[in-house]
């Protein structure tokens, strides 16, 4: 199953995407058609395209969409900006937005973990960031949908609740120790993640398009893996990291006799970890078995062979 296919069918148990209205807010064409066409691809047909945040004040007065999915980076009119006015309006009468709770999911190619803080800050529910896979958008459009908070209003901040999880050794009235809902290390696993996929993607186009791993570019998959591999370790994202360690393991070891297969299945088994929902964390540990299996055997079958 694809992980398109997985994402649509997980967002199609949860709501019904056929009812569902889409505010669209990207002033880049083919960026917009491609957002639209994602959504399409996983059922939602409602879809509204705005080129600016005064287009889309235009949509939030007529239409009262359930979701706004905005660029950072607009003309005029910021996206940061709009969802602060929008805010807003929740304490100071505003007719041009009717509902100042709106879910407003975030994309730019920022990638600071003080970027996503200050967005969050101005009352974004979710944030991803670009370049960003199918399944990454998709994801974060299911949970802007599904995955309702409190709404907040403060002398600081107006909007969704910011914390994401409840901090089991607080005891206080509002089961938080401070207004930002995470860490540094939070944001920057979440960032890390959202570019994982992206990456892995392009080494495998890249042996795609080589017919294989000639020198050049198996060093620089090994390099790159290296990267990943402590950046997984330093976020402590284990199973990731147990599967970058395999794949490193496994091309170190057999260098230029590397099998582009084995690589391969690596590849997509990252993009799986890294992608779906492991709620099955045991399912997701044997997978990473599998593969230092395999290249255990791979690795034992060349010793033989030499």
């Amino acid at each position: 199953m694809s992980n398109l296919t997985y994402q649509t069918l997980r967002a199609q148990r949860k709501i019904n995407p056929a009812t569902v209205n889409i505010l669209v807010v990207e002033d880049h064409d083919a960026s917009r058609r491609m957002i639209l066409e994602l959504l399409r691809g996983a059922g939602f047909t409602r879809l509204l395209p705005a080129r600016s945040a005064e287009e889309a004040i235009g949509f939030l007065t007529s239409h009262n969409p359930d979701l706004m999915v905005l660029d950072w980076e607009l003309p005029g009119m910021s996206g940061v900006d709009l969802v602060r006015a929008m805010r807003q309006a929740a304490v100071k009468d505003d007719p041009r937005f009717l509902n100042p709770r709106l879910p407003v999911l975030m994309l730019t190619g920022r990638q600071k973990s003080q970027d996503v803080t200050h967005a969050r800050n101005c009352g974004v529910d979710e944030f991803v960031i670009k370049p960003f896979s199918t399944s990454v958008l998709l994801k974060a459009v299911l949970a802007a949908l599904t995955r309702k908070r409190n709404f907040v209003v403060s002398a600081n901040y107006i909007g969704p609740c910011r914390r994401r999880k409840t901090h089991t050794t607080y005891q206080g009235v509002l089961r938080r120790i401070d207004d930002i809902e995470k860490s540094a290390d939070n944001l920057q696993r979440e960032i890390f993640q959202q570019t994982l996929s992206v990456e892995l993607n392009s080494l495998r186009v890249l042996m795609q398009a080589r017919g294989g791993l000639d020198k050049k570019l198996l060093d620089y998959m090994v390099g790159r893996i290296m990267h990943t591999e402590k950046r997984a370790h330093a976020l402590r994202l284990g199973l990731i990291e147990q599967a970058t360690h395999s794949l490193n393991d496994y091309a170190v070891a057999l260098g230029e006799d590397t099998d582009p297969e084995v690589v391969d299945i690596h590849l997509d088994t990252l993009i799986r970890l890294n992608e779906i929902d492991l709620a099955d964390h045991r399912e997701a540990a044997k997978t990473v078995q599998h593969l230092e299996r395999l290249v255990s055997k791979r690795k034992k079958h060349r010793k033989l062979t030499a």
